[in-house]
This record gives structure tokens, C-alpha cells and sequence, in this order.
């Protein structure tokens, strides 16, 4: 229970506006020690290895979410072609009951694709793996058109297969908790030296009002980072929703996810809600 209540903290959209508070009201009401040459040098030294080593963590992981949001379109947009592919074959006669597994196991697919998180990914490969093995159910392809259209599939599908593996690889790819302890550590210890040479003056509360804010604000970002909670609705959620449009099935919603705050229904659409 209490790691769903911090969670629910984490991906509150007002945490900004907590962390300032916060972490104002602790720079007005927590005493000051006595600035000294060691503390100021300690001080210097420590912002910059945090700076060096957050700044590094937070690129590392910018550029894995580009790469994980890039491959994220790449399969959305594959599966939602492989299916007017489907839906081109289904025009012609003797495809109907293929067409209709199809758009089944597409459903089937994106369902379970909501009911893991990033680092999980890799439990719903047989779901995937039925739609490239339902391929050699089709029945008789006897126009030029139902061959052509058939031709490309699997090479679509191969290509979302390549998209899929990357996406296992770099959603499994968090840090570690001896990194997690080693950016803890030297947040506790900036934080320390920042108190300890704060006085009761406005401008040594203020600045280290926005020093704390700044820190927290930043280890919130590497978190939601970490975890792929940063932009998730328009990354993990919205891409993979269109392709219920597509396949002309109501869209699909976890009401876990949406007590959370991860996604919002839509009024324009039809969907189903679920535990």
C-alpha cells in the first residue's frame, strides 16, 4: 500500500508546486550551522560530481526514451498497416473468418500490452507470435492484388519484430541500485553542506529554498525518466490506442491506470474499462 501512495506522489501533476513548498518551508523553519572554508570546499566539490553525474544519467536516458518513442511509432504504425493489408484481402472472398482472427489477435495483443509495464514487455511476445504465425492460415490467394498485399506482410511485420526487440532491450535497461545509491548519497550530501551554511538571512533562505527545489526537481525528472513515467500518455498509451481505432474495436482502459493519473478517457470514443 504505501509504495502505490508514493507512486501515486510521483506521478502527481502538482508535484512541482509540492517540491517548492517543501522544500521552502524546510529552508525557513530548519536552522543553519556556521559556513566554513572545509564546508564551502566540500560544497563546491560535491555540486559539481552531482552535476556531472546527473547531468550524465539524464542524457543517458533522454536517449533512450528517444529511441524507445521512435520504435513505439515504428510498431504502432506496422501493426496498424499490417491490419488494412488484412482488411484490403478481406475485400475479397474466402478471407473472412482469417481477417476476423486477425483483428482478434491484434486486439488480444494490445490488451496485454497494457497489462505489463516497460520492463515486462518481453511477457507478451507469444501474443505477438501468433499473429506472425496466423499469417500462414490465409486461405487461397488467387488475384494479383490479395498476392501483392500478401507479399508485404511479413517483411511489415519483420519490421515491427525489429522495433519489439529494442523495445524489450532498452525498457529493461533502468539504473541499477547502486547507481540510485550513489546519486541519493551525494543529493543527501549537497543538501547537508547547503543547510549548513544557510542563515536566517532572506537571501540564504531563498537561494536555498531554490537549491533544495532544484535538486528534487531534478531527481524527479531522472525518475520519471528511469521508469518511463515522463510523457507516458502521449508514449506508452495514446500511440497504442489508435490501434483499436484502426482495427475498429473500442479502445482499452485499466482503471488502475486511470486512478493513477496515467491516462484520461475519451469523451469521442468508445472504450472498455477494466480492473
Amino acid at each position: 500500500m504505501s509504495k502505490k501512495i508514493f507512486t501515486k506522489i510521483i506521478r502527481n501533476k502538482y508535484k512541482i508546486f509540492l517540491i517548492f513548498i517543501v522544500s521552502f518551508l524546510a529552508a525557513i523553519f530548519i536552522p543553519g550551522g556556521q559556513a566554513t572554508e572545509m564546508i564551502n570546499i566540500v560544497l563546491g566539490v560535491i555540486g559539481l560530481m552531482f552535476a556531472i553525474i546527473i547531468g550524465f544519467f539524464i542524457n543517458d536516458l533522454w536517449n533512450r526514451y528517444e529511441v524507445i518513442r521512435e520504435n513505439v511509432a515504428v510498431e504502432v504504425s506496422g501493426l496498424q498497416t499490417y491490419y488494412i493489408f488484412v482488411k484490403i484481402i478481406n475485400n475479397f472472398p474466402g478471407h473472412e473468418k482469417w481477417a476476423k482472427e486477425q483483428q482478434e489477435f491484434i486486439d488480444e495483443y494490445v490488451r496485454k500490452f497494457f497489462e505489463v509495464e516497460w520492463n515486462e514487455y518481453g511477457e507478451i511476445d507469444p501474443y505477438f507470435n501468433r499473429i506472425i504465425e496466423s499469417l500462414k492460415n490465409i486461405g487461397e490467394l488467387k488475384t494479383d492484388v490479395e498476392v501483392e498485399t500478401y507479399t508485404n506482410m511479413p517483411s511489415l511485420l519483420n519490421e515491427v519484430t525489429t522495433s519489439r526487440e529494442k523495445l524489450f532491450m532498452f525498457g529493461k535497461d533502468r539504473l541499477t541500485k547502486q547507481e540510485w545509491a550513489v546519486i541519493f548519497t551525494l543529493s543527501a550530501a549537497l543538501l547537508f553542506c547547503i543547510f549548513f551554511i544557510k542563515t536566517a538571512d532572506f537571501s540564504s533562505v531563498f537561494l536555498a529554498g531554490i537549491l533544495t527545489s532544484t535538486v528534487f526537481i531534478l531527481l524527479s525528472f531522472l525518475h520519471d525518466l528511469d521508469d518511463l513515467s515522463f510523457g507516458e500518455e502521449t508514449v506508452s498509451f495514446e500511440p497504442y490506442e489508435t490501434i483499436f481505432d484502426v482495427i475498429e474495436k473500442p479502445r482499452f482502459y485499466r482503471k488502475r491506470d486511470l486512478k493513477m493519473g496515467r491516462v484520461t478517457l475519451p469523451k469521442d470514443k468508445e472504450y472498455r474499462l477494466v480492473e
